[in-house]
């Protein structure tokens, strides 16, 4: 290895590997939770879920109501 690659290889060596120990740390705390806040978190997602679910069958119910009422009966030749 050249004298000016290995300042810059060492420096990049060293950043990767804080890099990764800090990924590495944080990937661990957030499987030490223990879930108590996870679950509400989730029943919270949910409730919104079903809120949106909710009003986007309202929406199209009503635009289809109002598409068919624009429709003209048949009328038999």
């Amino acid at each position: 290895m050249t004298e000016q690659l290995l300042p810059l290889t060492v420096w990049m060596q060293v950043a990767y590997g804080g890099l990764r120990e800090r990924v590495s740390n944080a990937w661990q705390a957030r499987h030490d939770e223990d879930g108590v806040d996870e679950a509400v978190t989730k029943m919270v997602w949910l409730g919104v879920g079903i809120v949106v679910a909710l009003a986007a069958t309202a929406f199209f119910v009503a635009k289809f109501n109002q598409a068919k009422s624009t429709v003209p009966d048949p009328v038999a030749p």
